[in-house]
């Protein structure tokens, strides 16, 4: 089914940045290239276009997804104290801002993230796919299918949605028939390996009550699910890499100002790691890391934000942010909204931090990068709200006056006068 949101219309790979763009591309052209079937597109660009068009429906359509655009119109209240009776209606409750910001944080960016690593797996498993085929694990018909191009029957209720994250199907036997000849749970992050072992347990159980391929439903008599030789179908785990984003920064000067530049950084491995982990279990690292994923995910989002800026503001940028476009307000909004929401968390000084701890990581990653916005720390370990002269501070002394650092940073890079 093709895409038809306009907001994905102008994206491309280079959002994602150069060398990380680049090598989603290139996973998706080698898939296409070795038989793999995608729900959406017929080239790497559209496919791309199609997996993000696809999350940002997934955003849209929830429950939060208009209390989320609300946040970026209203936000919460701008100072400490209760909210002036007279000015209710133009701010967001404390309730409904928390909310929104759970939702960005534990849902808008994590649908992003498992959207990007499951393209990166699609190479991967193309070749954990020759591996199988060589070894007549799976039959030389047998192809790759991504994502939401194939959908299971549910365990508990009627109806087909979306499965695991990758099927190896062969659909070449006479009939009519279709053969499950493995699965795949791709992660963006290091799960509990006996919660994944369950989740591609329940893949294969939802397949053998019936799946739905490219529109196409198969159930019993015309579907199995085995292996080639006739043994268990593959369970396949896909998790990333644990390497750490470089800590590393400086500052250009540029007209009217100076811009922050952190060291990009690459994967230490120039292909994805396949091994063999039980009799009928493999496990694929991919070359690039559970950071690098968050840092995509979190440009993504704050890209989006800027879109749902061009709707909100299309023609009515507020007047203190004139020399914006809409786009930048929209990701201005962001900014603004959220280091509101720090400052209305810390007002309620509860013994649960997490909403401030959310707020926080938002509001420094948006503006200073993943890799040091998420890992700024006062000295008991807490996120706090980072500024340039932190940084500064952080380039001469390692940290700040208040003992606040970056973790990971590498204090042998601190100029000594």
């Amino acid at each position: 089914m093709p895409h038809d949101n306009p907001l994905v219309q102008s994206i491309g790979f280079d959002l994602l940045g150069p060398e990380f763009g680049t090598d989603v591309e290139r996973a998706i052209q080698s898939a296409l290239a070795d038989g793999a079937v995608f729900p959406e597109g017929a080239d790497a660009l559209a496919i791309f276009r199609g997996a993000l068009a696809s999350t940002i429906r997934d955003i849209e359509n929830h429950p939060r997804g208009l209390l989320f655009q609300d946040f970026l119109r209203r936000g919460p209240y701008h100072s400490p104290g209760a909210i002036p009776p007279n000015e209710r209606d133009q701010f967001l409750t404390d309730d409904e801002t928390a909310a929104a910001v759970r939702f960005i944080h534990a849902h808008m960016i994590n649908c992003f993230k498992g959207a990007i690593a499951e393209l990166l797996a699609a190479r991967a498993c193309c070749g954990l796919l020759k591996q199988l085929q060589h070894d007549e694990r799976a039959s030389k018909d047998a192809r790759l299918y991504v994502g939401d191009a194939v959908r299971a029957r549910t365990l508990w209720r009627p109806g087909f949605r979306k499965g695991a994250d990758l099927h190896i199907i062969d659909r070449s036997l006479s009939g009519g028939r279709a053969v499950v000849q493995g699965v795949g749970e791709v992660k963006s992050y290091q799960p509990l390996e006996s919660r994944l072992e369950r989740q591609l347990d329940n893949h294969l159980r939802r397949a053998r009550r019936g799946i739905e391929i490219c529109g196409v439903r198969y159930g019993a008599p015309d579907l199995h699910v085995e292996a080639g030789k006739g043994g268990d179908a593959a369970r396949i785990a896909v998790v990333p890499g644990g390497w750490l984003l470089s800590r590393r920064f400086h500052f250009e000067p540029r007209e009217g100002g100076r811009m922050l530049i952190v060291e990009p950084t690459l994967p230490p491995r120039l292909e994805d790691a396949i091994e063999q982990t039980g009799e009928r279990d493999w496990r694929i690292t991919l070359r690039w890391s559970v950071e690098a994923l968050a840092a995509a995910a979190y440009e993504v989002t704050f890209w989006y934000m800027g879109k749902v800026g061009e709707a909100i503001y299309s023609g009515n940028v507020p007047k203190d942010w004139s020399e914006m476009t809409p786009h930048e307000a929209g990701r201005n909004a962001a900014k603004m909204m959220l280091y509101a929401a720090v400052i209305r968390a810390r007002e309620k000084d509860r013994e649960d931090e997490m909403e401030d701890t959310r707020a926080v990581a938002l509001y420094n990653s948006y503006g200073f990068g993943y890799a040091l916005g998420m890992n700024f720390r006062d000295p008991k370990g807490r996120r706090e709200i980072l500024f340039p002269e932190d940084l500064d501070e952080i380039t001469r002394d390692g940290v700040t006056v208040n003992r606040c650092r970056v973790d990971g940073f590498d204090e042998s890079e601190v100029k000594v006068s």
